[in-house]
């Protein structure tokens, strides 16, 4: 009974043995995992950290676009508006384009800075990093549109709603760490990637425009009366000098990734600009039309009166930043070809953006040269296009990449470009 146990054992020792070793035909185990992390248009503050190279990179990089106007559209205004030759029926030509029920809406976001880091052994990487960032939003409600662009014909009642705008521009200066763990269970099995990150934030710009009423306040118009009840804020920085020596601002980022290297399999979790900062020297200013009349003259001096009148010429606001919540998977069979997918959750607050879902290849025909290319889906702009090449080697690397948001060249409706460049030590 006794040597029939022990043969079990063995048996069972044996095959466990055999389970874990590597797949010697493996061709995922294969694939240098260095560049693993593709590089994205999104913001990705862990984008260098996850490079195990000691090196300096630097990197520069921005996107903007819009639910409606696209490429030739804009061009045109631009034209128009450097001629002096932007009249009330063109502007109203333009509104034409925006859809009904949609509105305006459109971002911008650019980061540029340098990077300093590597790993310590296997195990844990660090990096710094010092950059400049800038974020903008803006949208234009439909029933603001629609007063532009239909006029009182097909109705009588408008307002402001949810128009606003918003821009921050930041200077930065941070750490981000990644410990590595694993494998797990096994020779061959899961790895752990657990990031940390926090950046001190100082204010250079800041520009806000909204509404101080409820759903924007009224404007109504009729065959023989108007009516108005409209109240808005502007809040600008005039002075960044003076702004960037207010307050720290500070955000944290975290990372979480999973990667089976032999089966070329990788789940990854980021949440990024956790934070706030408040920005000094504000100059806060206020607008008010107040109308009620059936006389054209009292409507007329109502206009031109509407002025911004400064209410406070030093305010401090205390801003939000656009926090990103973003879900990625990653799948390569081989030293060929890997597949990105990354869902960007929506952001709410000042800085409104939709859901965007992102799919992207990396394409390694030659191991130093990969090519990429990709679409996103979702956003306010639409289906977009994007494409890149890189060059890795030993002591260097450079990427350049190109995007289209909502349709190619003239038809876009909006672009991101990002360049990157870095030396290995």
């Amino acid at each position: 009974m006794m040597r029939r146990l022990l043969a079990v054992l063995a048996g069972a020792s044996a095959s466990s043995a055999l389970a874990q070793a590597i797949p010697e035909n493996s061709q995922a185990a294969k694939v240098q995992p260095a560049y693993r992390r593709t590089p994205s248009f999104r913001i990705d503050p862990f984008r260098h950290v996850s490079i195990p190279h000691w090196g300096l990179v630097a990197s520069v990089g921005a996107s903007g676009g819009n639910n409606a106007l696209n490429a030739s559209d804009l061009g045109a205004i631009i034209f128009l508006s450097d001629r002096d030759s932007l009249t009330i029926s063109s502007m109203v030509d333009a509104m034409g384009l925006i859809p009904n029920g949609g509105g305006l809406k459109g971002f911008a976001q650019g980061e540029g800075g340098v990077y300093l880091g590597g790993p310590f052994g296997h195990r844990v990487s660090l990096g710094f990093q010092a950059r400049g960032t800038g974020y903008g939003a803006f949208q234009l409600d439909d029933r603001t549109v629609a007063l532009l662009r239909d006029g009182n014909g097909a109705q009588s009642n408008f307002s402001l709603g949810s128009t606003k705008a918003i821009g921050l521009a930041t200077a930065e200066a941070g750490a981000h760490t990644i410990i590595r763990l694993g494998p797990m269970g096994s020779v061959d099995g899961v790895k752990v990637s657990l990031g940390f990150g926090a950046r001190f934030l100082r204010p250079v710009g800041f520009a806000r425009f909204r509404s101080l009423l409820a759903n924007g306040g009224t404007l109504i118009i009729t065959g023989d009366t108007i009516r108005a009840n409209i109240s808005v804020e502007q809040a600008v920085t005039n002075d960044p000098g003076q702004t960037i020596k207010g307050k720290n601002g500070l955000a944290t980022d975290y990372l979480f990734r999973l990667e089976w290297p032999t089966s070329g399999l990788a789940l990854e979790a980021m949440i990024a600009n956790v934070g706030s900062v408040d920005v000094e020297q504000v100059e806060v200013s206020t607008a008010t039309l107040n109308v009620n009349s059936t006389s054209l003259q009292d409507v007329q001096d109502a206009v031109d009166t509407f002025d911004f009148a400064v209410q406070n010429a030093a305010a401090t606001v205390h801003v939000v930043l656009p926090r990103v919540v973003r879900f990625t998977a990653s799948a390569w069979a081989n030293r060929i070809l890997q597949i990105d997918l990354s869902s960007t959750m929506p952001v709410t607050g000042d800085f409104e953006t939709p859901l965007a879902v992102d799919i992207g290849t990396t394409w390694r025909f030659i191991r130093t040269l990969p090519l990429r290319a990709g679409m996103s889906i979702g956003g306010a702009e639409g289906i977009g296009f994007s494409g890149g090449v890189a060059i890795e080697g030993r002591t260097m690397f450079f990427q350049l990449g190109a995007q289209s948001l909502g349709g190619l060249l003239k038809q876009a409706k909006g672009a991101g470009a990002r360049v990157e460049f870095g030396l290995f030590f």
